[in-house]
């Protein structure tokens, strides 16, 4: 493939991967369309909470020089979709995506990226993290010259993250640098996981925009999860409630 497609960074449509999120047991026909629960703890995807929301990127293709730089704004929210659930990044003024999906295989205990730029997409795979901020490294398999493609993702803080892009020409060819962009949490700072700030009922992430159900408001984090939960309200608060029970003091 001669195209100059970089690696990328997060996000996948489940293709027939092991469902990460379980069947809703309740009647309501909307729930048993969306089949939405709370992520769990098994849930590969679940560290990655912590990008959800959007950024300011500055991207360059020689690290320290102007050259051939650029900036772009990225939205990264939660997608939800027959059972199954995936991130998804989306830019409009990026250089080296439009979207990408990023998927948990359970089974196998990776995170699968897709990446599409041009109408072209890339695979790429990778171990999933065990905590976060942590570092992700995903890679390509060759293509028919032997070209692989790395995409290496690194949270550093709650507002800034990295991703790097490189290929490489041969098997035992060494890596070697496409692009990188630094990006910038849009708007307020966030807290980091695991403080005292609102969850999102559907993710447990960090809630940052309110929904209303019978009078009562609850929070998510992501236009993704305001779409699961106004398809199946009932059952995302049931589910939710039942979860606040699991964590409670005996």
């Amino acid at each position: 493939m001669k195209n100059h497609v970089p690696t990328l960074f997060l996000f996948v449509v489940a293709l027939g991967f092991p469902p990460i999120f379980g069947g809703l047991s309740a009647p309501d026909e909307a729930a048993s369309k969306s089949q939405v629960t709370r992520i769990s703890d098994s849930n590969p995807l679940k560290p990655l909470n912590a990008l959800i929301g959007e950024w300011r990127g500055v991207g360059q293709l020689k690290r320290g020089s102007r050259d051939g730089a650029w900036s772009e704004k990225v939205t990264c929210e939660w997608h939800f979709e027959n059972s199954t659930q995936s991130i998804l990044l989306r830019t409009e003024d990026g250089s080296q995506f439009e979207k990408l999906v990023i998927a948990g295989d359970a089974e196998q205990k990776s995170i699968i990226l897709k990446q599409t730029l041009k109408g072209v997409t890339r695979t790429y795979r990778g171990p999933a993290p065990k905590s976060w901020p942590d570092r992700i490294e995903l890679v390509s398999e060759a293509d028919d010259q032997g070209v692989s493609y790395r995409c290496t993702i690194q949270q550093l803080s709650d507002i800034r993250a990295t991703i790097l892009f490189e290929q490489r020409s041969s098997a035992t060819g060494s890596f070697r640098r496409v692009a990188g962009v630094g990006y910038t949490r849009a708007g307020e700072k966030l807290a980091v996981s695991g403080g005292n700030e609102r969850k999102c009922i559907v993710t447990g992430g960090l809630g940052t925009i309110p929904v209303t159900y019978m009078g009562k408001t609850y929070y998510v984090c992501c236009q993704g999860c305001v779409q699961a939960f106004n398809d199946a309200p009932e059952a995302i608060i049931a589910d939710y409630q039942a979860s606040l029970k699991e964590v409670a003091p005996k």
